[in-house]
C-alpha cells in the first residue's frame, strides 16, 4: 500500500475498501498475535534511531519514512513512532465456540465498544458479537480502548440480532439483556453455564425486539436514585458476574 494511501485507514470507507487498519503505538504492536498477518510497518525516523527494528522485520517489511509523514498517518496526538498495517479478519457465528458470549446492540461509542471488549478478554469471554449498526470494530478509539483485545477475542460484526439470537440459540446458549427494569438482579441468576449478555445502545438501550428475543432482562440494583450505569460499565459488572459465579462453583 502507497504512503499516501494510508491516510485513508483512518476513515472507516478507507479500511473497509482496502481490508486493512493500523495498530499504533510500540506496546500494542509489540503484542499483536502471531497468527495475525501484519502487511508492514510504518517506523518514524525518531524511531528508527533509536531502537533496533530487528524484531520487526521478521514479521513483515518495516517502511522508515520522515517524522512528519509518519505523523500524518498516525491518529494519536503525541505518535510514537512505530505502528502496524494488519490485515483484516472476518468471522462468522459458525467460527464462535464456547459457552460465554457478549452481544452489543448498536453501540456505537468507541470508548464503550472498546472498554467492552478489553473487559470481556479479561473475563474469559468466547467471543464478542456486535450487530449491524455498531461502530467499527477497527476504528483506532476502539482498537486504543480495547488496549490490543480486539486482536485476542474471536469477533462477528455486521449481523442482525435475530441471526446472532437464533446462532446462539442453536448452541444452547441463554441470553440475558442489561435492562433498567429486569425482572431479576445478576445474583439471582445461575450464570455458571452457557450465558450471553447483552448489552444494548448508550442512550436507547435495548431494542424491543431484544427483548423478546432475550431468554432474560437483568437489572442491576441501584440507590440514590441512579437511573442506569454506562453500557460499558454495566456489561462489565455482568461479566464479571458470570467469572465470579463460575470460581464459586
Amino acid at each position: 500500500m502507497q504512503l499516501r494511501d494510508l491516510r485513508q485507514l483512518k476513515t472507516k470507507k478507507g479500511r473497509d475498501e482496502s481490508g486493512l487498519f493500523i495498530i499504533e503505538g510500540e506496546k500494542f504492536v509489540q503484542e499483536i498475535p502471531l497468527n495475525w498477518d501484519i502487511a508492514q510497518y510504518i517506523v518514524a525516523q525518531r524511531y528508527a534511531k533509536t531502537h533496533d527494528l530487528t524484531q520487526y522485520e521478521t514479521r513483515a517489511t518495516c517502511t522508515v519514512v520522515r517524522d512528519s509523514i509518519f505523523d500524518s498517518i498516525a491518529d494519536t496526538t503525541n505518535p510514537q513512532g512505530l505502528l502496524a498495517v494488519c490485515e483484516k479478519r472476518k468471522f462468522g457465528m459458525a467460527d464462535l465456540a464456547g459457552d460465554f458470549f457478549l452481544l452489543g446492540e448498536n453501540l456505537n461509542d468507541p470508548g464503550n465498544i472498546g472498554a467492552l471488549i478489553r473487559t470481556a478478554a479479561a473475563a474469559g469471554v468466547s467471543g464478542v458479537i456486535l450487530t449491524a449498526g455498531s461502530g467499527d470494530i477497527y476504528n483506532p478509539k476502539v482498537l486504543r480502548a480495547a488496549a490490543g483485545a480486539v486482536l485476542r477475542v474471536p469477533f462477528v460484526v455486521d449481523i442482525t440480532l435475530e441471526e446472532a439470537a437464533a446462532s446462539l440459540q442453536q448452541l444452547g446458549v441463554p441470553i440475558y439483556a442489561a435492562h433498567p427494569r429486569g425482572e431479576k438482579t445478576p445474583y439471582e441468576l445461575n450464570l455458571r453455564n452457557n450465558v450471553c449478555i447483552l448489552v444494548g445502545n448508550e442512550s436507547h438501550g435495548i431494542s424491543h425486539k431484544a427483548e423478546e428475543l432475550a431468554d432474560g432482562l437483568v437489572t442491576l440494583p441501584m440507590v440514590n436514585s441512579t437511573e442506569s450505569l454506562n453500557a460499558s460499565v454495566a456489561g462489565s459488572v455482568l461479566m464479571y458476574e458470570v467469572v465470579r459465579q463460575r470460581a464459586m462453583s
